[in-house]
């Protein structure tokens, strides 16, 4: 009987750093010339020596910092688990040309002790997570229906978040699903475009939607620049001044991350 040959330091060094970048049991297999019933156990041991997962501190955020995070998730985001490597990541997708809204991403989720891998793939810019919390966390504010998120996203309780929330919700998506030139948000969620109506109303923002297929909200701009100057916040695509997430990271001088 042939004795497979044990594993070395390399080979398992080289499967905790596949780990890390949530490859697949079957990708790590194939990248080492292992079968997978050998990996895989030395997948569990590792699994089993794994540091405890940090916490996510939601609470070092401001309402509209958090906000901004859910809303630019319901636009961009997705979420994998990968159950061969026990592996939960989080992922916000981008064009390569929106490294600001990379940027503030990544500061706001660093500021949650999260730990962000910045990744690009032809035109696409990704902000990756890996963390069972934040996989988690992002039910509490919104809600689709089976696994096509895209379609049928909404906000879990829209009543219950404070106008700071919402706004900055709403700015979140704009950087998510917004246009560049001209304010409007597109989204494929006729309950999202909902909420946008909702949240634009009780925030004094005139809107118009249409449904091209795709439904698009158009903001009115002087309203929304009207509510940029009371919540001392805005989108990146749209900022009105330097202040609020058109930095390259939030600060923590104040309310709003001003």
């Amino acid at each position: 009987m042939v004795q497979m040959k044990r594993f070395s330091k390399d080979e398992i060094n080289e499967i905790q750093k596949l780990l890390g970048k949530g490859a697949s049991l079957r990708d790590i297999s194939s990248h080492l010339g292992r079968c997978k019933s050998a990996v895989q156990y030395h997948v569990a041991k590792l699994r089993g020596k794994r540091a405890r997962e940090k916490e996510l501190l939601v609470e070092n955020l401001t309402d509209k910092e958090l906000g901004w995070l859910i809303g630019c998730y319901a636009g961009d985001g997705s979420r994998y688990f990968r159950r061969e490597a026990y592996s939960y990541e989080v992922k916000i997708a981008l064009s390569e040309k929106e490294h600001s809204i990379a940027s503030f991403a990544e500061a706001i989720l660093s500021r949650c002790g999260m730990k962000i891998r910045l990744t690009t793939e032809g035109k696409r810019l990704y902000v990756r997570c890996q963390s069972k919390k934040l996989y988690k966390f992002v039910e509490k504010y919104l809600l689709w229906d089976g696994t096509k998120k895209s379609n049928s996203v909404r906000l879990a309780n829209l009543t219950s978040y404070s106008d700071n929330f919402l706004f900055g919700f709403l700015c979140g998506i704009i950087d998510a699903d917004g246009g560049t030139k001209t304010l409007y948000i597109s989204t494929s969620s006729a309950r999202l475009a909902d909420n946008i109506l909702n949240i634009c109303e009780s925030l004094e923002i005139a809107t118009k939607k249409h449904d091209y297929g795709v439904f698009h909200v158009y903001l009115n701009k002087p309203d929304y620049i009207k509510a940029c100057k009371k919540y001392e916040f805005s989108s990146i695509k749209h900022k009105v001044n330097n202040d609020g997430p058109g930095r390259v990271s939030p600060s923590g001088s104040g309310p709003g991350g001003i």
